[in-house]
């Protein structure tokens, strides 16, 4: 069996991913945690799992922080993480702190089951969206060319379920993007992306 511990945030997201892992048959569930310093007191506490899930945006400490922690304290103690946040940025840093997987969200149960065996095994794990995202190249204001397609649609007035279909992808992933772009720019609302677009002369 491969011991797991989840640190999430979102209760709602903490019991889910409990539930999915529990399926596995390979996977045992030994604890979970609200945020990087809670995490952090179960491994202390001796609680000692194979594979960490960590999600990034958490409170008390972020999941590049639990993640250098970690990995300083608790040698052995192999590090998954798990976040909406498509962000390149995020990306290198997590790799940068000696993060063994990345995954976004949206991954299926197969997929995260598949990134726990190999990270468990010894293996780096970076999903196909991963990957992708890594392979983007920046705008001069620190967007991907995808974030800066959705930026220019959200200025023009549509809505995320449109934008969704111009683009062929969901509108949960607009949303995604959306959240991406407004931590990106330091702005609020869609009203503050409109007045940047419109300021950068974008649109």
């Amino acid at each position: 069996m491969i011991r797991v511990v989840i640190a999430d945030d979102h209760r709602l997201v903490l019991a889910g991913f409990k539930a999915l892992l529990e399926d596995l048959d390979f996977v045992e569930v030994l604890g979970e945690a609200r945020n990087g310093k809670e995490l952090l007191g179960l491994l202390r506490s001796g609680v000692r799992p194979d594979v960490v899930l960590v999600d990034h945006e958490m409170p008390l400490m972020n999941g590049l922080e639990a993640a250098a922690a970690i990995r300083e304290e608790f040698f052995g103690v192999r590090i998954i993480m798990l976040t909406m946040m498509q962000d390149k940025n995020l990306i290198e840093a997590a790799i940068a702190g000696g993060v063994h997987g990345f995954l976004f969200k949206n991954a299926s149960l197969d997929e995260l089951g598949l990134a726990i065996k190999k990270v468990a095994g010894g293996e780096p794990y970076f999903s196909g969206d991963v990957t992708l995202t890594l392979m983007q190249r920046q705008t001069g204001f620190g967007l991907s060319e995808r974030e800066m397609e959705i930026l220019k649609l959200v200025a023009r007035g549509h809505t995320s379920a449109e934008i969704g279909s111009l683009l062929f992808i969901s509108p949960r992933t607009v949303d995604t993007h959306r959240n991406n772009i407004l931590n990106k720019l330091d702005v609020q609302g869609i009203a503050g992306l409109v007045e940047f677009a419109v300021k950068n002369k974008l649109v």
